[in-house]
């Protein structure tokens, strides 16, 4: 008798090809994955139906250039909210 039980679990196929390719990356089997997270959630007793969110394109492109941007200094800081308000009016002339 085998110390391991087996579990079948129905997925979308393209979910089952990207953590395939995840796991092999990773250098791990997708049962190594499904186990860890069966301890987890016998252990927390909880569950997380949560996918992390990920910006469009264009949100992509100004997140890039805004993080570019503060790498190289090239950013305006206020010590208070005046200082700020009064460059916003003045800018906005």
């Amino acid at each position: 008798m085998s110390k391991y039980a087996v579990i079948n679990l129905k997925t979308d196929p393209l979910l089952k090809e990207l953590a395939a390719k995840t796991a092999d990356k990773l250098g791990v089997s997708i049962s190594a994955v499904l186990n860890n997270e069966l301890r987890r959630f016998t252990a927390e007793q909880t569950v997380v139906f949560e996918i992390p969110e990920a910006p469009n394109e264009e949100t992509a492109k100004l997140l890039k250039t805004s993080r570019e941007r503060i790498d190289a200094d090239d950013y305006h800081k206020f010590d208070n909210n005046k200082d700020s308000l009064d460059f916003l009016a003045n800018t906005l002339k």
